[in-house]
């Protein structure tokens, strides 16, 4: 007895204890678990900042649309069984469907079971619907319970399609971005937010995206609200906003005439060849375009074609125009060209194989003659390391490189050699470099690497390539890394040959080309280019400023300078210039540049790709001497750079250095001149035939109070908006189309 006693007592003792712990030491906790057993937290989603392009023009903001969501508790609560439920889902989905949103009752069923949404949570199951479906679904509370049409935040890209590499999109978070995100502490994710995809969406999300908010409200023990505990509210906070180098004027520019031009390139047909071998046709998949500002390295537009509309992102992207744009078969409209795409540089490449000959003494050494003393260009170049003979240029196969279509040329030295694209000048110069050891090997590909090609220039962008310049040390290693992808391993004269007019294994981004240029242009300075210019906070402050980031300084002689400059500007001026007729006639699609106000130094490319149409390529520096734009050009398969690529150039040049770059329309305005565009074409057809006698036949559109209203100015106004029909029909003709009917009105 004694010792069930001792027992007893020590048990009553240690129950005393642990009520004296619960009640005394833990009283605040255990009221804290108690207040969370009868409270439930509602996330308030913050809105993300917006974006800016250089001049302050909004390109992406937010706006308030009408979603309709369901409760899953109101559902449960509403005790209908599972067949009255599936009717309910089913009206739904009709009514839904005939506001012009596509929605399935497997749709519903399946977002409804999304183990991300709580209970209590209104969750959305079609966004940016009409207002008529709030008042359909706010008389019926009892026939669809749960269900409300409420106003929610979405993405708005004001310009649709317009620089859309660039801005990027956003969609709901993924596990996977959960796993590996490290977001700002107060900015957490949960498995229904928005993330940034792609562009600049993705790589300022920490800045871009706000701090969301929370509502409280109690519940009884069935799970029913009580009521909104007001003091526990807390507001969510916006994102900060993102200033752009961007002129979206200029980027609408860009892509207009990028667009043109791969149209133009695909109606050409290409010129059969020597031997008479079935020409390959231009598809013209696509192409990229940028201009950077070789001051300070500050990209003013992007372009990539084709292209898509991140509107349709509001909502997410259903699976099948998921892989429609994703599609190779589609020409990958969300594939950023100018720095993903890697392309063969082509002619574009000679001024750094002349930095490379120039500074490492190569003028004036063996084959290689000196930069200022001419030489015929026979249009073929026979390998001085060649072991075949040379009587026999048949029998040589490799051993012989031509000019493009054999083309000889006179009197050829390094300024001549870049305004006729002497290739045979450059052939001479690959190989001495490489079997003359006075000269180091790679003297190529390292001053092509110093201006910053073979690698990311850092542009605050993601998913940057880093394109390739080939040695033989990288062949080499490539060959022992996995040589059955890569059987040869050995470097030979030809492979110099190749690498000195930017074909064989050269590949740069567009964007890689462009900075490239621009440091030459400057003089030798090699930015980070900025494609991004500060942050701020909705309160105007400054957080984060980007200016000039240099990476390196590279040693470009003066007299070096001045020669390339030289020959770069004949390309433009000299008759015989590769890009003369693009600069000096609209009748190539060209344009009559200001040459004489604004000098142009600028390069033709051509790069061959086996089994497809050659790549047109353009770079281009204006005013020659201290350019303040330097412009990079490349379509796929388009055909040569002076028949494609260069007319484009000049086409946007003309205009920027003239000051009529024309506003960009945002999707509002956008409407607005589709809708004008019949009556404008009324119009110049009215205008361009017999005025006099047609005079009487016109009258100033009396349309309905909604309708677009057509003045004899040649003013359409639509929704309050005025539409200027001469440039309407500026935009919508091609220079040559416009040649044609002056000509024939003349």
């Amino acid at each position: 007895m004694r010792v069930l006693a001792v027992v007893a007592l020590s048990m009553f003792l240690a129950l005393t204890a642990r009520l004296w712990y619960l009640q005394a030491l833990k009283s605040d906790e255990a009221k804290d678990v108690a207040t969370t057993n009868i409270t439930r937290v509602i996330n308030i989603e913050a809105p993300r900042g917006q974006i800016y392009d250089d001049y302050g023009k909004l390109l992406v903001g937010n706006r308030i649309v009408a979603s309709v969501t369901i409760n899953p508790k109101e559902i449960e609560e509403s005790e209908m069984n599972s067949q009255e439920i599936n009717e309910m889902l089913t009206e739904i989905a009709i009514e839904i469907n005939r506001s012009g949103k596509l929605l399935k009752v497997t749709d519903i069923e399946k977002i409804l079971k999304d183990s991300s949404y709580g209970p209590y949570d209104d969750i959305p199951i079609a966004v940016d619907v009409p207002e008529d479906l709030l008042v359909y679904f706010g008389e019926r509370p009892n026939r669809y319970p749960g269900v409300k049409v409420a106003d929610r935040s979405v993405r708005s890209y004001l310009y649709g399609s317009l620089a859309s590499h660039v801005l990027g999109w956003v969609g709901p978070v993924t596990n996977s971005e959960l796993s590996i995100r490290k977001p700002v502490e107060g900015k957490e994710y949960s498995l229904r937010d928005q993330i940034g995809k792609s562009g600049i969406e993705l790589m300022f999300e920490d800045d871009l995206r706000g701090q969301n908010g929370k509502k409280v409200v109690e519940v009884d023990r069935r799970g029913r609200v009580i009521r909104e505990r007001t003091d526990l509210f807390k507001p969510p906070i916006a994102g900060n906003d993102v200033h752009l180098t961007i002129d979206i004027d200029l980027q609408s520019l860009v892509e207009n005439e990028l667009e043109r031009s791969i149209y133009l390139a695909r109606e050409k047909i290409p010129e059969a060849s020597e031997d008479n071998e079935e020409p390959l046709p231009f598809v013209a998949p696509g192409g990229s375009s940028l201009i950077i500002s070789p001051k300070d390295g500050e990209v003013k537009a992007m372009a990539s074609f084709p292209t898509y509309d991140p509107n349709e992102s509001i909502g997410g992207y259903s699976l099948s125009r998921w892989a429609e744009l994703n599609d190779p078969a589609n020409d990958l409209p969300m594939f950023n060209r100018s720095i993903q795409g890697e392309y063969a540089p082509g002619s574009t490449f000679k001024v750094f194989t002349a930095h490379a000959a120039w500074h490492e003494d190569v003028f004036g050494t063996g084959r290689v003659k000196e930069a200022d003393e001419p030489i015929d260009d026979p249009g073929e170049y026979f390998l001085q390391s060649c072991r075949a003979d040379a009587e026999d240029l048949e029998t040589a196969g490799g051993c012989v490189f031509r000019n493009a279509g054999s083309k000889p040329y006179e009197n050829v030295d390094l300024i001549r050699s870049l305004t006729v694209s002497s290739d045979v000048y450059y052939y001479t110069i690959g190989e001495s470099i490489y079997i003359n050891p006075k000269h180091p090997e790679n003297a190529i590909q390292d001053a092509a690497g110093s201006y910053g090609l073979g690698m990311q220039t850092g542009i605050q962008l993601p998913f940057e390539q880093d394109g390739y310049i080939p040695t033989p040390q990288k062949r080499k290693q490539r060959h022992e890394d996995n040589p059955q992808i890569f059987p040869n391993g050995r470097w030979y004269p030809g492979d110099n040959v190749n690498i000195s007019v930017g074909q064989g294994d050269v590949l740069v981004t567009p964007l890689q080309l462009a900075n490239a240029y621009a440091t030459f242009a400057n003089g030798g300075t090699n930015f980070a280019p900025n494609i991004v210019s500060s942050v701020f906070d909705r309160d105007g402050e400054m957080l984060k400023e980007f200016g000039k980031r240099v990476k390196k300084e590279i040693e470009i002689d003066s007299d070096f300078r001045n020669r390339t400059i030289r020959g770069l500007v004949g390309v433009t001026e000299d008759v015989e210039g590769t890009a003369y007729w693009a600069f000096n006639s609209v009748a190539t699609d060209g344009a009559f540049f200001p040459i004489e106000n604004f000098p142009i130094a600028a390069k033709t490319g051509t790069a061959e790709v086996r089994g497809k149409a050659d790549s047109s390529l353009f770079a281009a520096m204006t005013p020659a001497q201290d350019p303040d734009y330097v412009m990079v050009a490349i379509l796929e398969e388009a055909g040569f750079g002076s028949a494609v690529a260069a007319p484009m150039t000049a086409r946007v040049l003309e205009k920027v250095v003239e000051d009529r770059v024309p506003e960009a329309l945002t999707t509002e305005n956008r409407y607005a001149v589709s809708v004008s565009l019949p009556l404008c074409i009324d119009w110049y057809i009215w205008r361009e035939s017999d005025s006099l006698k047609n005079l009487e036949s016109f009258s100033e559109s009396e349309t309905e109070i909604f309708g677009p209203a057509l003045s004899p100015d040649g003013t359409v106004r639509v929704r309050g908006i005025e539409i200027n029909c001469e440039q309407v029909i500026e935009a919508l003709l091609s220079p040559v189309d416009q040649l044609s009917i002056f000509s024939n009105m003349e």
